[in-house]
């Protein structure tokens, strides 16, 4: 079940990436080369100095603006993309295995507690956490087992 969930998560990032890069090829079809396509970013950088006016320290704020070296747009958007879906996967795989938990652990105690009673244990009750899924099958299961007890005790 882990497996599958954290296969799903993959696969969901890998189709995001496969549609990301269709939409770079559609363009390139049509005619742009946005691979080719070069971005200069323009960094603004803040100074500030101590002036002093009317016998008064003032701090003057004075703005610059620097034209970085251009770059590939291909430069600007893998990183990130990359880094969003690695991110993505990571977190929700943390999910999955979080939440599988809560499924097949019930699962489990749910399938030991009826091979108790199957091989003839009386008395069996399944015990689950408060946070647990499936706790509404393991209340109809105990009834189920609280029934065969008093049909058994009514027999012998």
């Amino acid at each position: 079940m882990i497996l599958r969930s954290v296969g799903i998560i993959v696969l969901s990032t890998v189709l995001f990436s496969i549609g990301f890069l269709a939409f770079y090829w559609a363009s390139y079809m049509s005619g742009d080369n946005l691979f080719k396509e070069f971005i200069v970013v323009y960094k603004q950088i803040e100074t500030v100095d101590d002036v002093e006016i009317s016998g008064r320290s003032v701090q003057q704020r004075s703005y610059t603006v620097e034209a970085q070296p251009e770059t590939s747009r291909w430069r600007l958007i893998l990183p990130p993309l990359l880094f969003n879906n690695l991110l993505i996967a990571a977190v929700l795989s943390v999910f999955a295995v979080w939440y599988s938990h809560r499924i097949s652990g019930p699962v489990y105690r749910i399938t030991a507690d009826v091979r108790a009673a199957v091989r003839g244990q009386r008395g069996v009750r399944i015990q689950l956490r408060q946070r647990d899924e499936l706790r509404d099958l393991a209340a109809q299961i105990n009834r189920l087992l609280e029934e065969l007890d008093a049909f058994e005790g009514d027999d012998h």
